[in-house]
């Protein structure tokens, strides 16, 4: 979970770096070019039978979720303190609470409720209407969020028949012809330096990727879910180094209550399991 977290940091803060020449449209095809030569090998190396899957449409509308999600977070970075974003980016299991009771049909008791209430009070905290301005950036992370939770509600009716395996493969693999089409308007010749930069972004999704999936395998969600959140402070000293850039007081009061709400779902989510 360290290692996805610093995949993550290393990721968002490439993208931040890369902003401001290149759309996001551009720089999520090249995560996903590096993606898929990275995954290929390994998956035809398997054999092709471990790939077949009766659940394409379902694959397919994951990756949509997925797409729309990361180009979101690709936005949003462009503009929003990268402690903020990071905090943010916290709130997706409180979404996804929401949406396995409407989409799933899931029964929520009384204390996982009070969890979400909690979690989006940090929310609050962190953006503070009507004291301070809240940004296109800002909403473009919160629905990043919301689009990883329908994303994530794909991936819990996909695993009932499939696998790890083929879920990672197939995000990537049919995000890749979804993201050409939009980059190809937005196209940049990038620079030799950048070219480089560029493939960094895909390794680092990637790895980011392939460490939570590890550590979800290796271990209970509850035992792991408390390293996800040195993201936060890893975000913060990247921004620090790199761009100068710090939260403020309410963004890690906010991020703190969200986490702790994050926290009670997962142990609640073990329990129930």
């Amino acid at each position: 979970m360290i290692f996805a977290g610093l995949g993550w940091v290393a990721m968002v803060s490439l993208v931040r770096e890369l902003s401001a020449d290149y759309s996001a449209f551009q720089l999520l095809f090249f995560r996903n070019v590096v993606a898929v030569c990275l995954l290929l090998p390994l998956a035809l190396k398997r054999g092709g039978s471990t790939l077949r899957t009766n659940r394409l449409p379902l694959h397919t509308l994951r990756s949509a979720f997925s797409y729309c999600a990361v180009l979101a977070l690709y936005f949003g970075i462009a503009t929003v303190p990268l402690p903020e974003a990071t905090a943010l980016s916290f709130t997706q299991p409180l979404f996804g609470t929401v949406l396995a009771v409407l989409v799933l049909h899931e029964v929520v008791g009384l204390a996982r409720w009070r969890a979400v209430a909690i979690g989006f009070a940090g929310i609050l905290i962190i953006l503070r209407p009507g004291f301070a301005d809240v940004t296109l950036g800002t909403l473009a992370v919160l629905g990043s969020a919301i689009l990883y939770a329908c994303a994530n509600i794909c991936v819990k009716r996909l695993m009932t028949t499939d696998t790890p395996q083929q879920a990672v493969f197939y995000f990537n693999l049919i995000m890749l012809p979804i993201a050409l089409v939009p980059a190809l308007f937005f196209w940049v010749a990038p620079t030799a330096g950048d070219f480089a930069l560029m493939i960094g972004v895909g390794l680092a999704g990637t790895a980011a990727v392939w460490g939570y999936v590890k550590a979800f395998d290796e271990a209970d969600v509850s035992a792991v879910a408390p390293f996800d959140f040195l993201r936060l402070p890893m975000a913060s000293l990247a921004a620090l180094l790199l761009f100068d850039d710090t939260g403020d007081m309410w963004t890690w009061i906010g991020s703190a209550v969200i986490f702790g709400s994050a926290l009670v779902l997962a142990r609640s989510e073990r329990k129930k399991s």
